[in-house]
């Protein structure tokens, strides 16, 4: 944070010094003036740069879904299924997983009585308190 603030300062200064002693007729126009004179100089391009080169696009991929063989280019290789197939599948998955909820339902949470009488049980276990000391 302390950072940003000096670096705000920074911009701001460079902006503000040296003002024209005549004046400054639009804040638009100073603004506009300084922001093109304070601007770093452009690197001089030679010769012998060469531009960065371009990524490689992704390889095509066949659709393992049902129908005849289709090949596309994904944007992100996630699968090996195209948008209707993809989707098929995902609708598959979520119908298996809540076939799979419904046939074996998770127990009903306990109620807030219920966890806090479980937590000052745990809490007079871990202190001691309420139990009998045995000798050993």
């Amino acid at each position: 944070m302390a950072a940003a603030g000096r670096e705000r300062r920074g911009s701001a200064l460079a902006l503000s010094s040296a003002l024209p002693a005549e004046g400054v007729r639009t804040a638009f126009g100073f603004l506009a003036h300084r922001m093109v004179e304070k601007l770093p100089p452009r690197p001089e391009e030679t010769a012998e740069s060469t531009p960065p080169p371009s990524p490689m696009p992704l390889p095509l991929i066949a659709c393992d879904g049902p129908g005849e063989e289709h090949l596309f280019r994904a944007a992100r290789v996630v699968g090996h299924h195209l948008g209707p197939c993809h989707r098929e599948q995902q609708r598959a998955y979520w119908a298996d997983l809540m076939a799979r909820a419904e046939a074996h339902p998770a127990p009903p949470p306990p109620t807030w009585r219920e966890r806090v009488a479980s937590e000052i049980q745990a809490n007079e276990v871990a202190s001691g308190y309420g139990t009998r000391a045995t000798a050993t």
